[in-house]
């Protein structure tokens, strides 16, 4: 019962909101609303999220993703904002900024930094990100850096690798936390949907290390106003969300 309220809950504004935002004034460009799965450890739990893109002027655009993940330690809710520039259809750059939030629990993350998306081929994308940020309380300090490589085998379906890293720096514990993966994608010609599944691996190193675990992810989204295929150019990409503490919220320590 749970599970299956905390995958509709984000999906359901998106179906409701469909005709509005396809006529919106304020320069809508495209939606996302996603539900989804990740085992770790044996353990399975649900997640999801809502995108939505706006375009500002002609090169300039907002991005914001709502989500909410149900996890060891409670439900994590999290804002991401994005204002970037689109120069040309094959890149787009800008700044963005993170909060998230621990249900029933004082702990509430900041992040900001600099991100950047650009094709490297005709059927093949680059994105990167990277920023700092602190949890409170304790002012538990980190560093990240995000990163990922889309190809495109058709126009329906599409393959990546993404990483991330982390270094974590407070009174009592200092680690290094780490993911990589691989997936695929595959947009659906009869209906605006992505089914996306990958697997991986994330764990820590150094003086308070954890040894890696197998990560798996499952999930479906329907989108709105985008290009139905994996060949997209950058410029018709919405970034990746952010996630700086990732490896600790995936092994129940945050």
């Amino acid at each position: 019962m749970k599970t299956a309220a905390l995958c509709a809950c984000l999906a359901a504004p998106l179906c409701l909101a469909s005709p509005a935002l396809s006529q919106s004034s304020l320069g809508f460009t495209q939606a996302e609303a996603r539900v989804g799965a990740v085992s770790v450890d044996g353990e399975t739990y649900a997640n999801a999220s809502l995108s939505i893109d706006f375009a500002i002027t002609g090169h300039h655009g907002l991005q914001f993703d709502l989500g909410l993940t149900d996890q060891a330690t409670g439900a994590l809710g999290s804002i991401d904002g994005h204002l970037y520039m689109a120069p040309g259809r094959g890149w787009k750059y800008g700044l963005f900024g993170h909060i998230s939030d621990l249900d029933g629990v004082a702990a509430t993350t900041l992040a900001m930094g600099a991100e950047a998306m650009v094709d490297v081929g005709p059927s093949t994308r680059a994105e990167a990100k990277a920023g700092i940020g602190v949890r409170n309380p304790g002012s538990f300090d980190f560093i990240f850096a995000q990163g990922a490589l889309d190809h495109a085998l058709s126009d329906r379906v599409g393959v990546y690798v993404a990483g991330m890293v982390a270094e974590y720096d407070e009174p009592g514990f200092s680690a290094t936390g780490y993911e990589g993966r691989i997936g695929a994608r595959w947009h659906l010609a009869a209906a605006p949907v992505v089914i996306d599944a990958s697997i991986g691996r994330t764990g820590l190193w150094g003086e308070d290390s954890l040894k890696a675990e197998t990560v798996a992810r499952l999930s479906v989204s329907l989108t709105l106003g985008a290009d139905r295929s994996a060949r997209a150019p950058a410029a018709r990409q919405m970034f990746r969300p952010v996630t700086p503490l990732a490896p600790l919220q995936l092994r129940g320590l945050e």
